[in-house]
């Protein structure tokens, strides 16, 4: 499960238990971009921070797992190329790539999203059945396309991002309804996202 986690929250937590038990993973690994060519004009907190908060929120889950494997390329990171490097490393293991339903129907804009699905099986997350008839029917259209196997999970609505616990933090608010306990509290300690 790869994103900024700028920062991590709640809803990311959910994605990846949903991902986990309707698909019957082994395991989610939560792998932080550095460098994502889609948010270029976004401000992104220094590695060390993501990946502090990212290790706090996962911490006691035995079936999750943090990896720096982006933190540790340089330039801009696509999915893609990070895939084909993971495959090459592991060319034995299965890998699946989760993404919110957004991002689903985006995925024919990134960079080689044959490659993605040719490295991957695609687990698309509905919130409360938000979508879900089109994401079948995109899901459809995509297999038939790339030979893509692609898994539709469900979770409940939860209307949460990063961007807006951002806005809350900078506006002297309380964001801690929408992290888990001990992300809020080293976002407090650290002034991270203050002015």
């Amino acid at each position: 499960m790869g994103g900024t986690f700028n920062p991590v929250h709640i809803a990311h937590i959910k994605m990846a238990e949903a991902a986990y038990r309707q698909a019957g993973l082994d395991k989610v690994v939560f792998m932080p971009s550095k460098n994502p060519p889609h948010k270029k004009n976004i401000h992104i907190i220094p590695e060390k921070h993501r990946g502090a908060m990212l290790k706090l929120a996962i911490n006691g889950v035995p079936y999750f797992e943090y990896s720096d494997f982006e933190f540790k390329r340089e330039g801009i990171t696509y999915s893609s190329q990070t895939l084909s490097l993971l495959h090459m490393q592991n060319p034995g293991e299965r890998y699946f790539f989760i993404m919110g339903g957004d991002s689903f129907f985006q995925i024919e804009n990134w960079h080689l999203p044959g490659k993605i699905m040719e490295y991957a099986a695609i687990i698309a997350i509905s919130r409360n059945g938000t979508g879900k008839k089109q994401m079948e029917k995109y899901a459809e259209e995509l297999r038939e396309k790339y030979n893509a196997e692609i898994i539709i999970a469900e979770m409940p609505q939860m209307d949460i991002s990063s961007s807006c616990i951002r806005e809350i933090i900078l506006s002297g608010g309380d964001a801690s309804m929408y992290l888990p306990d001990k992300v809020w509290n080293y976002i407090k300690e650290q002034g991270c996202y203050s002015l």
